[in-house]
């Protein structure tokens, strides 16, 4: 991707001093370069004079608008990373050293080991249907073991984030966040913010039907997965920062593979077809595709491409829930 506005500069100079502070003043940097996937947080790989390498992310700097749910979420990742390596075994970097002083930059960071392999959103479309299936039972697997983990209370899950006991109040308290950082910077939606926070609130009934405070990764993408482009094994799984406590269906492949069945049986749980389920999946994608419409007034992106497929999409989901 490239050049953003939410992105922190990082000097080989400030690197340096950073490396001494996490791995001590015997260890010193060899490498540095910038990894220029995704708009919002800086990342920039390190190389040690031992060869090792690991990945620093830096938090946007704090005069940059950022949506109200992006608060705090490197926090957020820190935590959901270390969650998860102690809870399932995802294979997850480890979270090596974090800092939120802000003595060497004006944001909080983190470092992490580098995980290896081949991003999946590279070499997807080079692999056949069954070493795609392949590669999807195992997220699909991998998926499962972070639904399972529980949490007494529902919500985003960067420290500051009020908690809820129901899901519901949760969910509603998401869409009105989002509605009202569109209204700040003037975004025109394909319906009034009052009939938007309609829509979520007659569905309360289904959402109620959710008990359960579950881990949802949120951002489970193909871009946020490496795999050994031989053997294609998975070898990392990254991008934690949107996690939240909620209900498992709001994960993107029960929207986009609820239809797959080899990828449901590797899920190993039955995902509800329940008329309640339906309309939670169609809530959900309300809430995605008006984050990714609001967001471009926030990020700046270059051109209109993910704004007219958000729109594309939030009109047809928006026609269903109608």
């Amino acid at each position: 991707m490239g050049a953003s506005i939410s992105k922190t500069p990082v000097t080989l100079e400030t690197a340096a001093a950073i490396v001494g502070d996490a791995f001590g003043d015997d260890v010193s940097l060899a490498g540095f370069e910038e990894l220029t996937e995704g708009w919002f947080n800086a990342a920039h790989l390190l190389t040690l004079d031992d060869d090792q390498r690991y990945v620093l992310k830096v938090a946007p700097p704090p005069g940059v608008a950022v949506l109200t749910y992006e608060r705090d979420i490197m926090a957020t990742e820190v935590a959901a990373l270390r969650l998860v390596r102690h809870h399932t075994s995802v294979p997850v970097p480890e979270v090596v050293w974090s800092d939120t002083s802000c003595r060497r930059l004006p944001s909080s960071l983190f470092v992490m080991e580098h995980c290896p392999g081949t991003l999946l959103s590279s070499i997807r479309p080079t692999l056949d249907t069954d070493r795609q299936r392949f590669v999807d039972a195992q997220l699909a697997r991998y998926l499962r073991e972070m639904n399972a983990i529980a949490s007494a209370t529902f919500g985003l899950q960067a420290p500051q984030a009020p908690a809820f006991t129901r899901w519901s109040d949760a969910f509603v308290h998401l869409v009105d966040d989002v509605l009202t950082d569109g209204s700040v910077m003037g975004v025109e939606l394909p319906a009034s913010d009052a009939e938007l926070r309609s829509l979520v609130r007659g569905q309360l009934d289904a959402l109620d039907e959710v008990t359960e405070a579950r881990f949802v990764h949120w951002d489970l993408w193909d871009g946020n997965v490496f795999v050994d482009p031989t053997s294609l094994a998975v070898l990392g799984v990254i991008d934690f920062e949107r996690a939240l406590w909620g209900d498992p269906l709001m994960e993107v492949q029960f929207s986009t593979r609820i239809g797959d069945p080899a990828f449901l049986a590797a899920y190993g749980e039955p995902v509800s077809e329940a008329p309640g389920a339906v309309r939670r999946r169609l809530l959900y994608d309300l809430y995605l595709f008006l984050i990714m419409v609001i967001e471009t007034a926030y990020r700046h992106y270059p051109t209109d491409d993910l704004e007219r497929f958000a729109r594309q999409r939030l009109a047809v989901t928006l026609e269903r829930l109608r």
